[in-house]
């Protein structure tokens, strides 16, 4: 009973490596397709990663672009802010200098 489970374990087994062994070699024809065929997909592929790096190297360009720009507003973001910090204090030494004067007046107003 053991030996006629073991053939036919070996048969089964035998009988499948040779179904996979079966296949016929492939015709000339049909490798030249396959070879066009993969030549194709790997020329489309280099097409599609030079596509892809110049739009990388455009986006780079532009980043580089908008930093400089960024970099030109900021500037002239903290010139103006000093400007105005300038400004500010003009203004309020002239509000100072114009109440002083007020008040001058009031009193040589009043002593008269």
């Amino acid at each position: 009973m053991l030996k006629t489970v073991f053939v036919i374990v070996l048969t089964v087994i035998t009988a499948g490596a040779l179904a996979q062994n079966s296949n016929p070699p492939l015709t000339l024809d049909v490798a030249q397709q396959h070879a066009r065929y993969a030549r194709d997909q790997k020329l489309s592929a280099e097409r599609n990663a030079e596509a892809a790096e110049k739009k990388d190297k455009a986006a780079q360009k532009r980043l580089e672009e908008a930093k400089t720009l960024a970099d030109d507003a900021a500037k002239e973001l903290h010139e103006a802010q000093a400007e105005f910090a300038k400004a500010r204090v003009r203004h309020d030494q002239a509000y100072q200098d114009l109440k002083r004067a007020h008040e001058a007046l009031r009193e040589s107003n009043k002593q008269q």
